[in-house]
Formats: C-alpha cells, sequence, structure tokens
C-alpha cells in the first residue's frame, strides 16, 4: 500500500474525524501544517481538471496520496495553497458515512482514501480502511460497481466517461420519459 498522507485543518469534531482514526489505525501519517506535507505526493483534489485513474498507479506507489481533511467552506482556499504538483479529483461517487449519507461527492477523508486506492488497484487495502468504520460495508454497496467500472479505465478521460455515463443514468432515473413524448 502507498503512503497516505493528511493534512487535518481541525475544523471538525475530533471523535468524528475518520483522518484521525485511520492515523490511529495506522493506515495514514497526519500533519498539522500543509507544509509539511510530502510535496511530491499525489493530492486528490476535487477542484483539478483530471480524475484519478489507474494510470497514477506507479507515481503514487512510488510518492503517496495526500489527502487534505477540511470543511468545504475552507475547501478551495486551502486546496489553493497546498503545494503539490500533481492533483486528481476522484469520480462521482455517492457518500456512505452517516453524516453525509447518501449524498453526491461529500465523502470522508476514510472514504476517498479508499475509493483512490480502490481505484489504483489496491482494493484489498480499500476493503481494509472500509472495515474500521460501521458505514464502511454501506459505501462498498452503494459504490462497488462504480468503484470496478473506475479501476478497469486506464485513462483519466476513460475515468471522466464512464462518471459522465453515470450521472445520465442517473439523470434519465429521476426524469423518466413522460407518455406523450
Amino acid at each position: 500500500m502507498p503512503n497516505v498522507f493528511i493534512f487535518r485543518k481541525g475544523d471538525d469534531d475530533p471523535h468524528a474525524c475518520t483522518a484521525l482514526r485511520l492515523s490511529k489505525a495506522g493506515y495514514a501519517q497526519v500533519f498539522r501544517s500543509l507544509k509539511a506535507m510530502p510535496v511530491r505526493a499525489l493530492l486528490l483534489d476535487p477542484f483539478s481538471q483530471y480524475a484519478l485513474s489507474p494510470a497514477d498507479f506507479l507515481y503514487v506507489r512510488r510518492n503517496g496520496i495526500a489527502i487534505i481533511d477540511c470543511s468545504w467552506e475552507h475547501a478551495h482556499m486551502i486546496f489553493g495553497q497546498a503545494r503539490n504538483h500533481v492533483r486528481r479529483a476522484l469520480p462521482f461517487l455517492i457518500a456512505g458515512n452517516p453524516v453525509k449519507q447518501d449524498q453526491p461527492v461529500s465523502l470522508s477523508t476514510a472514504e476517498a482514501a479508499a475509493a483512490a486506492l480502490y481505484i489504483l488497484g489496491w482494493k484489498e487495502e480499500a476493503l481494509d480502511i472500509l472495515g474500521t468504520f460501521k458505514w464502511g460495508a454501506h459505501f462498498l454497496e452503494l459504490n462497488q460497481k462504480l468503484l470496478d467500472k473506475y479501476a478497469s479505465c486506464p485513462t483519466s478521460k476513460e475515468v471522466v466517461e464512464v462518471q459522465l455515463q453515470e450521472l445520465e443514468r442517473r439523470r434519465d432515473a429521476r426524469n423518466p420519459p413522460s407518455v406523450l413524448d
């Protein structure tokens, strides 16, 4: 498993913080300073124009993966301050954690780490991380088909295509054609 580095801003409840639980379980190293984070680690950045894909495997194996644990209120500013040069966005997934349960895109830090590892090919390690949480199985239940599809895409472009197909499928399911169409 690659190194997982997490910058924790600390603007959440420490008892509910999945980053701290990952650190305590030995799955991640938590930093209290953004400047202390390894610059070469691939940063999971929701504002990146490129999606994480299996093509990033060798880079992550060599340099690790970085995650920023902060409130969405501060996200744009904090991601702007990060010095990491290689950034990737996670594709569309649904949260399984109790705080944002069943909401699209609002993943916990642990869900983001597990999803990234799964997509990159470290499926067993991703399942181990999810096993640390009571709700981990729910996250997997909601996303396993998508995670498998993303993990089978060789490039970022193909991950984005799968994501767009999923979003279109969900839109069509919400707005079925009427009998008059």
